[in-house]
């Protein structure tokens, strides 16, 4: 009864673990995506390469599904003691134990790079230049601008050279206090705005942030995996032994009957 209660949690923390893993991964997948969405499409017509910041996400998603279907397959294996499954169990834990412990390293290595730090400079920047002449990139640009407090692709000081005053996302809209909202003049003497870093700094640095820290759930994950392995092997050792106590049984008893 032990071993089934740690195995009943580790699978659930295993399904909780792959279910943030794989929601993290998607939402920074959307993030990245409505960044590249702003990007000149006629500069990338020729440009059939895949960036690790596009790539990194649908790793973790799949380390995600894979660790939510185990822990399914787990928690049948072990409420109802089939050693078919569980055997299954022990063999896909394995495989998610590589797994994860391969895309930790390679985000770590390859997607946590300076060829990703280029990309997102990149992608920035051509929105920026995007949004001077197109007013939907604007308006999504000052979207992005609000959610990461950035301002400017480089800097505030990008504003300078085609505005007279920087635009409202780079300002906080609204103070929240004791009184009510009101807006805030955003002028390019404005002290909060001017201190405020560039897009693509801060999106870069975001993007590194969020790749370790999925790497760490990841190989998290990993070690969970190696003591599920472990309960489960222990789990299906005691329904191999039990069985043959109760063949034991049933000849001895049949033995008394013939005599």
């Amino acid at each position: 009864m032990g071993s089934n209660t740690c195995s009943h949690v580790l699978n659930a923390l295993y399904a909780i673990l792959g279910l943030a893993l794989a929601c993290t991964a998607l939402w920074f997948f959307v993030e990245v995506k409505e960044i590249t969405n702003l990007r000149n499409v006629n500069h990338y017509l020729l440009d059939y390469n895949l960036y690790w910041p596009q790539v990194i996400p649908w790793l973790f998603i799949i380390v995600g599904v894979l660790v939510m279907s185990i822990s399914c397959c787990g928690f049948v294996g072990t409420s109802k003691r089939k050693v078919g499954l569980l055997r299954v169990h022990i063999t896909f834990i394995g495989i998610a134990i590589v797994v994860s412990l391969a895309v930790a390293v390679i985000a770590l290595v390859f997607a946590d790079s300076k060829s990703s730090d280029n990309f997102i400079k990149d992608t920035i920047w051509d929105a920026y230049f995007q949004m001077k002449e197109n007013h939907d990139v604007e308006s999504a640009f000052g979207r992005i601008e609000r959610r990461l407090q950035c301002c400017g692709a480089e800097g505030p000081r990008d504003y300078v050279n085609w505005k007279t005053d920087f635009p409202q996302s780079c300002c906080d809209v609204y103070y929240h206090g004791w009184l009510e909202p009101y807006s805030i003049n955003c002028e390019i003497t404005n002290k909060l705005a001017n201190e405020r870093h560039g897009c693509s700094t801060v999106a870069t640095q975001y993007a590194r942030i969020v790749i370790k820290v999925l790497s760490g759930v990841t190989v998290l994950i990993a070690l969970i995996s190696i003591i599920n392995l472990a309960v489960t092997i222990k789990t299906l050792k005691s329904l191999n032994t039990r069985p043959r106590v109760m063949q034991a049984q049933h000849e001895s008893e049949s033995k008394k009957v013939l005599i």
